[in-house]
C-alpha cells in the first residue's frame, strides 16, 4: 500500500484482482470473513472517489464480467458470480451492476448484512438503480420481521453496528499476490451468455 493512510484506485482495483482468486478459490457455503471484511473497506475507500469522474480501465471487460457474473447467478452458483463480479470491479469500480450482482451473491450465502452494504453502495453510484431499492427495502422488511423483538436491536440499528465495528488491518489492499498463496483459478474466456430482460436489469 502506498505510504497514504487510503489505498490509491490502482491499490483498489489490485485488490479486487486478489479478492476475485480467492474468491473463486474457496470451498466453502458460507462467505469468507476475510472477504467480507475488505468489501467493506473498499465500499469505504471507493466512496472517496466520485463515480464518472475518470474512465473505467476497461468498460467492456466490465460490462462482459457482468454477463458472466449474472449467468452464473442464474445458474445458482453464488461463489462464481461473486468472483466474476469483483474481477469485473477490477475493471470498472463504480459499475453499480457488478455491485448488485455481488450483493445478490453474498444474501445466496446468507451474508445479509454485507448484501445490504453493497446494496446501498450501488444506490450509492446509481440512486436509480431499480433491482437495489427494490431489494434493499425486501431485506429492511424481512429483518425488522426477524430481529425485532422486545428488547432487541432494530435491523437499522444492528447494521450501523457492524458498519460501526473497526475494520481488521490485514485485508485485501495490504497484501500482494503471493501472501494469498491461493491457486490460479481457470481460464473462463469461452462464455459470453446471453440475456433475458430480467438479467439486463441485474447487470445494468
Amino acid at each position: 500500500m502506498s505510504e497514504s493512510t487510503h489505498p490509491s484506485m490502482r491499490e483498489i482495483l489490485e485488490a479486487f484482482e486478489r479478492l476475485a482468486e480467492r474468491v473463486s478459490s474457496g470451498s466453502s457455503s458460507r462467505l469468507d470473513g476475510f472477504v467480507s471484511l475488505s468489501l467493506r473497506r473498499a465500499c469505504e475507500e471507493l466512496r472517496r472517489f466520485d463515480p464518472g469522474f475518470d474512465t473505467p480501465p476497461d468498460a467492456e471487460g466490465a460490462r462482459y464480467m457482468a454477463r458472466a457474473a449474472n449467468a452464473a447467478l442464474e445458474d445458482g452458483d453464488a461463489r462464481e458470480t461473486l468472483a466474476r463480479a469483483i474481477r469485473g470491479l477490477s475493471l470498472a469500480p463504480h459499475h453499480p451492476g457488478l455491485f448488485y450482482l455481488a450483493a445478490s451473491a453474498c444474501f445466496e450465502f446468507g451474508a445479509v448484512e454485507d448484501a445490504m452494504r453493497l446494496l446501498r453502495h450501488t444506490l450509492w453510484i446509481h440512486p436509480g438503480h431499480r433491482p437495489a431499492r427494490r431489494d434493499l427495502s425486501a431485506l429492511n422488511l424481512y429483518l425488522r420481521d426477524r430481529w425485532e423483538g422486545p428488547g432487541e436491536m432494530s435491523a437499522d440499528e444492528s447494521y450501523d453496528a457492524v458498519q460501526a465495528a473497526p475494520a481488521e488491518p490485514d485485508l485485501a489492499f495490504d497484501l500482494t499476490g503471493d501472501e494469498f498463496d491461493m491457486p490460479t483459478p481457470p481460464n473462463r474466456d469461452e462464455f459470453d451468455p446471453p440475456l433475458t430482460d430480467e438479467g439486463e436489469d441485474r447487470a445494468a
